[in-house]
């Protein structure tokens, strides 16, 4: 391979595009040393769990983490991030090595023998039909803007070009070229995410809309292949004998249960139903610690909790409104209430453990909710107050408590009853607003998101990978994968030369530039706090990371001393 980035540049950072408290097994330490030579069990399976059921299995429409859950252990995409002796390490996918001209526009992935669970092999035009079908405007790929520095990939996705004009093409069965507009310096860790996997043409032309939707409507060509999908109760894999790497995947099953409810998975792992749990509940969090058979990790995650406004809504349209409902809420005090003082209240979009080159972006860019809050002391004036010009503003008069508002919560158990109380109590003492609180399932709840039916909104998003465009391009207009409605042009111009910057400062300062806005002067979202992983597993559990941010699923996990 030759690549004239740095290695820190390659590291990805698992996604969990995920609510509360979800959980993704296999990202996890690896299990208890317990001296003994390590015996494989003769039943290698795991038993895991979902927060709630997968949207889809189609790679090109896959938006949440639950289904990222399940494609990262069905399909292989040309790269894999995995672990080496504690550090990351970019290993080979269906790419058996690549290689990139001089100025690193041109990438030429040669690929090896791989295949479909049907036996049928994997090749470069079953990538080509992939990128072209996320690409495509019809399709309406969530994540096509990991496709955006491929050459022609605006005009593509625009309708300006026919597909056939995006910058990828097979060279012949086995070598795949990828041209891009300008040299990208995080280019390989982007096509470590889903939206890059290869796909089948004959089986999504077959299928149609079913595609993804059913296990009998999925293919796999990963380590391993969907057995069976009952909604809202599992999902079965299976081992994969086509894979070409198939020879190191032990596990012959790994079984996901939806649950819904944390006090459900909790008692699940009691009990040994489950091998992974996370929590984020103290009490919990002190009880899985004192068990004898079980390994903790806890690290910072990738991931922040943040609410975010509709900026088509006539009330969240103004810039002020939006400000005064961002700085209401004091970040130390949901941590410790809602979150069990387990997060870091964050003052940023971009989360505290992404870089750019050598330096810490948060520490760079600085605290911008906080900054703010400190302006508004200087003058005299609290959040209420930007809330009361933004209704002059509107002319909705001077009276908070007769604006309607509704907060939309994608969950309807204890945990999220207890954070719509929280939220109530918080507006109504600082604002003066009386809130209602939407309560609804993910899947109601993200349609609702995506066909604009809400005014704000709580979510989690992860980052795939260490640069802060992975989180500041989705806000770009032609994306907007946060679904707020926003569009500025000056944001979208800085994001797009920050991403072809191959000159790290001058990078950086692009990225806070275009922050500054989102946060400072626009408040399209509002962030609250970065998640912190609390993992618990079972000590006969191995060959899981111990990395937290490596995608290596459950490739290499396998159990030695299953009771």
């Amino acid at each position: 391979m030759s690549s004239k980035w740095s290695t820190k540049r390659l590291f990805v950072l698992f996604l969990t595009f995920t609510m509360v408290l979800s959980v993704f097994a296999g990202c996890t330490p690896q299990g208890k040393d317990t001296g003994k030579t390590a015996e494989l069990d003769a039943e290698q399976y795991i038993n895991t769990y979902l927060v709630a059921d997968p949207t889809t299995l189609d790679p090109s429409l896959r938006s949440d983490s639950y289904s990222s859950s399940i494609l990262v252990n069905t399909l292989e995409g040309l790269v894999r991030m995995e672990e080496r002796n504690g550090e990351y390490y970019l290993n080979r996918g269906d790419a058996e090595r690549w290689e990139s001209n001089e100025d690193g526009t041109v990438w030429t992935f040669y690929l090896g023998d791989n295949k479909w669970e049907d036996g049928v092999p994997v090749t470069a035009d079953q990538y080509v039909y992939s990128l072209r079908r996320s690409s495509a405007p019809e399709t309406g790929s969530p994540n096509s803007y990991f496709l955006a520095p491929i050459k022609n990939f605006e005009a593509v996705n625009k309708g300006e070009l026919d597909v056939t004009e995006l910058g990828v093409r097979a060279i012949d069965e086995k070598t795949l070229e990828i041209t891009l507009s300008e040299p990208v310096p995080s280019f390989l860790s982007m096509i470590d995410t889903t939206v890059y996997y290869p796909q089948r043409q004959d089986k999504v032309e077959e299928w149609g809309e079913k595609y993804g939707s059913e296990a009998q409507y999925t293919i796999s060509n990963g380590p391993f292949k969907v057995a069976s999908w009952t909604h809202n109760s599992s999902i079965v894999l299976v081992k994969n004998d086509q894979y070409w790497d198939a020879e190191n995947v032990k596990l012959e099953k790994v079984t996901y249960y939806i649950m819904p409810d944390e006090t459900t998975y909790y008692n699940a792992f009691e009990a040994g139903e489950i091998d992974f749990v996370g929590t984020g509940k103290t009490e919990w969090l002190e009880r899985f610690k004192s068990r004898e058979d079980t390994v903790y990790n806890s690290y910072t995650s990738a991931t922040i909790t943040y609410s975010f406004f509709n900026t088509e809504d006539e009330l969240f349209k103004n810039a002020n409104i939006r400000k005064a409902f961002m700085l209401a809420i004091d970040r130390e005090d949901i941590n410790e209430v809602c979150f069990s003082g387990l997060r870091v209240p964050t003052y940023g979009w971009v989360v505290p453990t992404i870089s750019v080159g050598d330096r810490n972006y948060r520490e760079a860019a600085g605290d911008m909710v906080k900054e703010m809050l400190e302006e508004l002391k200087q003058n005299g004036q609290t959040p209420k107050d930007l809330l009361l010009k933004g209704m002059e503003e509107l002319g909705l008069g001077n009276d908070p408590s007769k604006l309607k508002v509704t907060f939309s919560l994608a969950g309807t158990d204890e945990w999220f009853r207890n954070l719509g109380e929280y939220l109530q109590q918080v507006y109504k003492r600082e604002l003066g607003v009386n809130l209602e609180i939407s309560f609804a399932e993910w899947g109601i709840f993200y349609d609702n998101v995506t066909k604009g039916n809400y005014q704000i909104g709580f979510m989690g998003w992860g980052a795939y990978y260490n640069d802060p465009y992975d989180v500041l391009s989705l806000f770009v207009s032609d994306y907007d994968a946060i679904e707020t409605g926003w569009k500025n042009a000056q944001y979208d111009e800085l994001i797009r030369r920050a991403s072809t910057e191959m000159d790290e400062d001058k990078r950086l300062q692009l990225y806070i530039d275009a922050e500054t806005i989102l946060i400072k002067d626009e408040a399209v979202v509002s962030p609250l706090a970065t998640s912190r992983v609390n993992q618990f597993v079972r000590d006969y559990v191995h060959g899981y990371s111990t990395l937290g941010f490596s995608n290596m699923g459950f490739k290499y996990v396998y159990t030695v001393g299953r009771p």
